[in-house]
């Protein structure tokens, strides 16, 4: 789970990725798209691993 500092980032990282993978994108695009999905992704499992670990202690 996200806090609420925390979810603008991934809001705006899945905007954009969809953002740039809309319609027929050329491969550069694409391949940003791709780039900012697995960032966002790893940055939403990185958040919610950090907040786990802080309220189990």
């Amino acid at each position: 789970m996200l806090t609420l500092k925390q979810s603008p980032v991934a809001i705006i990282g899945m905007l954009l990725t969809c953002s740039l993978a809309e319609g027929e994108p050329e491969p550069g695009k694409l391949i940003i798209a791709l780039c900012v999905l697995v960032l966002t992704v790893s940055y939403v499992l990185a958040c919610t691993y950090v907040n786990q670990r802080k309220y189990e202690s």
